[in-house]
């Protein structure tokens, strides 16, 4: 395992873009969620590559914008990812479709961290916008989906508790530190 390449994870509207954001401002190695920017890029441009047209071209495109973040740092860097190729199989999972055989290849390939700090759904923080599509019983389905897809895989998903985004990134720099990252 990739033992400082760490992954923020769980279902859309539940804080991981905001704890990403609070460890970029406070020095930490951290990169932004690659779907969303997929997103924004296919609605600039018109594109049908999206989750809800062609969720196959999207997630391709996605897996494309992961292999690049992740081979920009070596696995003896700390960095904070929002979401890895482990979210990609859990939405073809979500939609009962069969993943493409590259992103199995690639998912096996890069690993990160054994623990994986996964947000659970919160109600009162959750928003639709222009990249967040599903209803807020989506995003309840694909935590539990994500969730149940790390550990298929051997990861150990630990629920980060609800709070203020400080709250949240202490709770997860207490959790590394307590299993010897130096953070």
């Amino acid at each position: 395992m990739a033992k400082h390449k760490i992954v923020i994870t769980g279902g859309g509207g539940s804080g991981k873009s905001s704890l990403i954001e609070y460890f970029i401002s406070h020095q930490f190695c951290a990169i932004r969620e690659a779907a969303r920017e997929q997103i924004r890029l296919s609605l600039e441009q018109d594109s049908k590559a999206l989750p809800w047209d062609d969720i196959f071209a999207f997630s391709r495109n996605v897996q494309t914008q992961m292999l690049l973040d992740y081979n920009k740092f070596p696995d003896s860097e700390f960095c904070f990812f929002d979401r890895c190729l482990l979210d990609v199989l859990s939405y073809l999972h979500l939609d009962s479709l069969m993943p493409y055989p590259e992103l199995l290849a690639d998912i096996e390939k890069h690993a990160y961290f054994k623990t994986v700090f996964i947000l659970p759904p919160w109600k009162e923080i959750f928003t639709k916008d222009d990249e967040r599509m599903e209803d807020f019983d989506e995003t309840v389905r694909a935590f539990e989906m994500i969730k149940q897809t790390y550990q298929a895989y051997g990861y150990e998903p630990v629920e980060i508790p609800f709070g203020s985004i400080e709250q949240r990134a202490q709770f997860i720099l207490d959790e590394l530190k307590k299993q010897g990252l130096d953070v």
